[in-house]
């Protein structure tokens, strides 16, 4: 079952926008779909009226859990900040990352704000707006007692521990194949649904590797005073994006707007300056 947490947004949004959502709360009795408030596919939809619905999950610095045991993180106060441009509560659930795309699928959130990576199978499903880059990267415990060295063939034979669904978990399954086409043991993948079990695991010497996005390899590093730390070169940057369903564009056009005068107004640099990950920057280019 989801978490959800509920923070207000008050600042109104530019004139066309809130005559939008406007007319879109008000809609007629006609919708399809649990709780949509207009069926037409030219027509902003959404779960709860008033609300902005997020499908997120853990994966820090991006989302976490603070010491109030509330979600917190870069993509968060991304979110806040959109919602705050459209003049919209936020309503924040969280499921483990291979839940997001069934969630929305199941119009139990609006988007997906869950660090996504955009890729040519998930754009088929979804209506995408970027608003970071990512890398994927290796961690390993400090004594690193295998020698693992990166994302290469040092990782065959060895105990790699992963996020379900998650491109981590993509890499490791094809680097394994790659051991054992050039006639190396394959690697032993353990799947696990966070980064805390994930991490737990490679510092009690269950796992020798982790592999997951950078920033999370990163946040960890920190986080556990150096036990904890990434090996090789992070790899294959990619553009992480707000997903909506395909049948609801205005609401993608909408959140694309708002982006843009998120970025244009200073307050996407600064939530990337604040939290330490100016690297994300999606207006930086690849």
């Amino acid at each position: 079952m989801a978490r959800s947490f509920y923070l207000h947004r008050s600042i109104g949004v530019t004139a066309a926008l809130a005559v939008a959502l406007s007319l879109a709360a008000c809609a007629g009795s006609g919708a399809s779909g649990a709780g949509s408030t207009d069926s037409s596919a030219d027509s902003i939809k959404l779960v709860s009226p008033g609300a902005l619905t997020i499908c997120t999950g853990d994966s820090p610095p991006n989302i976490f859990y603070d010491e109030n045991n509330e979600l917190t993180g870069v993509e968060i106060d991304i979110a806040g900040a959109l919602a705050t441009e459209l003049d919209l509560e936020l309503k924040l659930s969280e499921y483990a990352f291979a839940g997001l795309i069934p969630a929305l699928q199941a119009q139990q959130c609006d988007v997906i704000m869950g660090s996504l990576y955009i890729k040519p199978e998930r754009e088929e499903i979804a209506n995408f707006v970027p608003y970071l880059y990512s890398g994927t990267a290796v961690g390993v415990a400090k004594a690193n007692p295998k020698n693992v060295s990166g994302f290469d063939e040092s990782l065959c034979g060895t105990k790699v521990v992963a996020i379900t669904g998650a491109t981590g978990a993509v890499e490791a399954e094809n680097r394994s194949k790659e051991c054992t086409d050039s006639g190396e043991a394959p690697i032993e993948i353990t799947l696990v649904d966070e980064g805390t079990n994930a991490i737990q695991q490679v510092l009690a010497g269950q796992a020798d590797a982790f592999i997951d996005t950078s920033e999370i390899v990163d946040f960890y590093h920190r986080e556990s005073d150096g036990d904890f730390e990434m090996t090789g070169e992070p790899f294959g940057k990619i553009e992480i994006g707000a997903a909506t369903l395909k049948n609801n564009a205005a609401l993608n056009e909408a959140l694309d707007e708002a982006f843009q005068t998120v970025l244009d107004d200073g307050r996407y640099h600064e939530i990337l300056e604040q939290w330490g990950v100016q690297s994300a920057d999606i207006a930086a280019g690849a």
